[in-house]
């Protein structure tokens, strides 16, 4: 805390330092040390709130973890905790003074242990059925199956027992079937199976139950919905009758009968489902052949002799993406059935989807949509486009509305209106119901409703849609920064719910997603959100009312996480990081008030060399502003050198706050390990321009590079650089055209956009087009279209310009990018007589899995830069090479005098 304290109050200087004295005793990490973060996993909160559970685990996976074994019980009243060892299924009840779990002991026997919480006492649940506590009562409730009865010809059949876990009574309920409690679980709603007619009955837990309904077809109902809230429920009798009731009012009454419904003959129903309303029907329909029609394959004689595997042009799919059996489920076209006009319209085609509001009193109008005319552009579109429909209820008749939609309609709750973003013309549009009319309602709004920091050729991605007003007539989104209430009638122009409170201090407003999350919203509700931070890139945690009223729960110089909520949601448990503190389970009253820590993962953390981090800023080569992260040794000396590490991806600025455990290396360099051993690492951001960006790289990272020299931070002739698969193809790009770099590690490039355009994800079958027209290769259009720009952006036609040595990185099994892309890469260096090495871990994929193998990537990655960077002796296998009679054998890291 005293180093956020410090480099607060210092803001961005670059010259804060810690006295060596006070870190005289602290040791830098090692493969031991990474192997010994913990991890804080399966955190819950109990239902009254009272206890929060979690397991401790090793943060690089361990399957003979010990520690795993464990789950811990906190208890936040007396801030004491024990543990359970080999449990599952554990449940508290009681009002969280007693928990159950499930044990299994050496034998195999697995018992269900109750226990007193508060006594610490524990007993054996010896009972046939299982414990299934009710949640606010003293009872188990749980079905058995009672065996056939021969010698009095009774048959098997289900017994529903109740027992006082507190009295030691019980009662049952025989032959039952579905069942549902109500009445805060004080309640039963069930289903009594008869042999005349399954009867639908409801009371008090202990009776005496009233007969709701009594069915004269036989084993019908079988189940029944129910709203807890009104006590009023539905069910369905042989797909053909449907009836509503109210417990309440002890009223059941029949609302549709399925044969009101006049079918084309010949044709038969499939998928009736009958609107909340009950206004209308919709289903699909076919023909009775059809339906008799056998289709399974005809088994037919298969010629082993050879197997050809034939390529077709216009096929959807490519035969690695392709399914042994060419069966596909039949489509249907989709009906409505309007009950108000006793008509049957068709309203969508077979293979569509449709999106009807079930919510209307009244139908006008049905959406849907096709994605039929891109089935073939999936290659190279990635993302799933669709065209959307509107067809008219009373004359059938089916209307265009717009192309290229990337989401799917979302009705509101009262039916009258549906939304949909058009990323076309980037903005929310709102489908009318009676009208039939589809038109813009953002516009108005001034500020874009999409990223518009987005960078990649496909469309860009739309800001959260919150939810709605409960009077159904208004949609809550978002902009960058604030929240919208967009009215659906027409009558008022765009209400910013935040008051432009996000905008005026630069912070994004986002909806906290937890167990309790709510998209309908009354007048009076709260709502708990994030308040993002954009220029201290930090997270707060905020209250906001619909009038707009923002209250903070809880703030500083970290990234919040809330992971859920008790269950009478007056707690919760949440994390918080940075760079100095993990991200440890904490516990506090749903305000965030009275917060307590509950774990504390890491405590060997303050025996290590740490690090610090800082927002730099600089200029780049196209004259705009740019952003990166220095992460720097905790005792840093501006007075010394230090080697410097350049590693980046995409963007990183936005990660300030976030902490970086050590680990081992499956990929990058772990940050944290490196700045504990005495590098600078510096990550830059990128942001591209489509069909640049190769150039678009050097703009930033060279620009950003250079900048840390001109501080003196960085030193010419100790600077590294590091990518790995995107940023792998940036790092082979770069050493094409600056020699700035003193070595670098370059992990699964593309470093031939030609063949790599032209190359297949191995993982998923897939052609790979999509990555450079229309998503994060940027750019933006076939090769045909642009062959200059794929050719200048290709590091193997300008391999002769590297005079960088090069550590390559890239497996065989690599399931994203082909391994003959690295491979080419050291063949290129290799005849070109430059310095570089390859390491391919045979049997790994795109990124190192292996523990062992990931221990040994570490140490070669490292023993490679600090050969390079801070002047170490070479190690041996740098210089002699693995022969391959030596694999496995002897892995020479051993360090040799020049």
């Amino acid at each position: 805390m005293k180093n956020i304290v410090v480099s607060l109050l210092l803001g961005f200087s670059l010259g804060f330092t810690i006295h060596e004295n006070a870190q005289a005793q602290k040791k830098p990490l090692d493969i031991q040390a990474c192997l010994s973060w913990k991890n804080v996993e399966m955190p819950e909160i109990s239902p009254a709130g009272r206890w929060v559970t979690y397991r401790i685990a090793p943060m690089e996976y361990d399957p003979n973890s010990e520690e795993r074994k464990f789950i811990h019980l906190f208890d936040t009243q007396t801030k004491k905790e024990f543990q359970l060892k080999d449990i599952e299924g554990l449940e508290f009840y009681n009002e969280d003074k007693s928990a159950m779990y499930l044990q299994t002991d050496s034998a195999g026997n697995t018992q269900t242990i109750l226990m007193n919480l508060i006594t610490g006492k524990k007993t054996v649940w010896e009972y046939k059925e299982s414990f299934h506590p009710l949640k606010g009562t003293s009872y188990s409730a749980s079905t058995i199956r009672v065996p056939e009865n021969k010698e009095n010809k009774v048959p098997a059949f289900q017994r529903l027992v109740v027992r006082d876990v507190k009295k030691g009574t019980a009662f049952h309920i025989d032959s039952i079937g579905y069942y549902k409690f109500y009445n805060k679980n004080r309640s039963i709603l069930f289903i009594c199976k008869k042999a005349n007619g399954n009867a639908l009955c409801y009371g008090p837990l202990a009776g005496p139950y009233r007969t709701l309904y009594q069915s004269e077809v036989k084993e019908q109902p079988v189940s029944f919905n129910l709203k807890e809230a009104t006590a009023e429920g539905s069910f369905v009798l042989n797909d053909s009758l449907w009836y509503d009731f109210s417990l309440k009012n002890n009223r059941c009454e029949l609302v549709f009968r399925k044969d009101e419904i006049v079918l084309p003959k010949g044709m038969m129903e499939t998928g009736l489902s009958l609107s909340s309303k009950r206004s209308f029907a919709t289903m699909k329909l076919m023909s009775y052949a059809k339906s008799s029609h056998v289709t399974a394959e005809k088994e037919e004689k298969k010629d082993d002799s050879f197997e050809l595997e034939l390529w077709t042009w216009n096929e959807a799919k490519v035969p690695l993406q392709q399914r042994s059996s060419r069966r596909e489920e039949p489509e249907y076209p989709y009906y409505i059935y309007d009950r108000i006009n006793k008509k049957l319209v068709e309203v969508a085609p077979a293979g569509a989807k449709l999106y009807a509001p079930d919510g209307a009193e009244e139908l006008h109008y049905v959406l849907y949509t096709d994605e039929s005319p891109y089935l073939l552009q999936k290659d190279w579109i990635r993302d799933e486009q669709l065209d959307l429909y509107a067809t008219n209820i009373k004359t059938g008749e089916r209307i265009l509305l717009g192309k290229k939609f990337l989401s799917y309609p979302k009705w509101s709750k009262n039916g009258k209106w549906a939304v949909i973003y058009d990323p076309v013309d980037q903005v929310w549009k709102k489908f009318d119901g009676q009208t039939g009319e589809l038109t813009d309602i953002s516009s108005a709004i001034g500020y874009p409703v999409y990223d518009e920091w987005y960078d990649k050729p496909n469309a860009a991605p739309v800001y959260d849609m919150v939810g709605w007003t409960s009077d159904g007539n208004h949609v809550i989104v978002c902009d960058l920064y604030d929240w919208w209430k967009l009215d659906l009638t027409g009558k008022n122009k765009p209400e910013c719910i935040t008051k432009g409170y996000g905008r005026e201090h630069k912070q994004m407003i986002r909806k906290v997603v937890s167990n309790f999350e709510k998209d309908v919203f009354a007048p009076n509700d709260k709502v708990m959100v994030t308040l993002y931070d954009t220029e201290k890139m930090e997270e707060s945690i905020y209250s906001l009312d619909m009038k707009g009223r923002l209250k903070k729960l809880a703030d500083g110089p970290y990234i919040h996480n809330v992971l859920s909520f008790s269950d009478n949601e007056k707690y919760c448990i949440w994390t918080r990081q940075n760079i100095n503190e993990f991200r440890d389970l904490w516990w506090s009253s749903s305000d965030f008030s009275k917060p307590i820590r509950v774990t504390f993962a890491n405590p060997q953390q303050k025996d290590y060399n740490w690090g610090q981090v800082r927002l730099v800023e600089w200029t780049n080569y196209e004259n705009k502003p740019n952003k990166g992260l220095l992460y720097l040794p905790e005792n840093y000396d501006p007075k010394k050198e230090y080697p410097v590490l350049v590693q980046f991806y995409e963007t990183h600025s936005g990660s300030m706050h976030a902490y970086s455990a050590p680990m081992l290396s499956s990929a990058m360099a772990d940050v944290m390990y490196f700045v504990s051993n005495g590098y600078i690492v510096f990550m830059p951001d990128v942001h591209f321009t489509i069909g640049t960006p190769g150039k678009s790289s050097y703009d930033a990272v060279v620009s950003g590079t250079k900048y840390l020299i001109e501080q003196g931070i960085a030193h010419p002739g100790k600077i590294g650089l590091q990518g790995h698969s995107w940023s792998g193809f940036q790092t082979s790009y770069l050493v094409t055209k600056t020699d700035i770099f003193t070595c670098a590690n370059i992990g699964a490039p593309i470093t031939d956009m030609i063949t790599g355009y032209l190359s297949l994800r191995n993982g998923s079958g897939s052609p790979r087009y999509f990555m450079y027209e229309s998503w994060q290769s940027r750019m933006g259009k076939p090769i045909w279209e642009a062959k200059e720009q794929y050719l200048a952006n290709s590091a193997l036609i300008e391999a002769d310009k590297i005079h960088t040595p090069l550590l390559i990185f890239h497996n065989d099994e690599d399931e994203a990018v082909p391994y003959e892309q690295g491979r080419a890469l050291y063949l290129a260096m290799r005849r070109l007589q430059r310095p570089a090495w390859l390491l391919n871990y045979k049997g790994e994929g795109h990124f190192v899995s292996g523990r062992e193998a990931q221990i040994d990537w570490t140490i070669r990655m490292k023993q490679f830069f600090d050969y390079y960077l801070m002047g170490t002796d070479q190690p041996r296998w740098m210089k002699e090479g693995i022969h391959k009679s030596e694999r496995g054998i002897n892995q020479k890291y051993d360090l040799i005098k020049e």
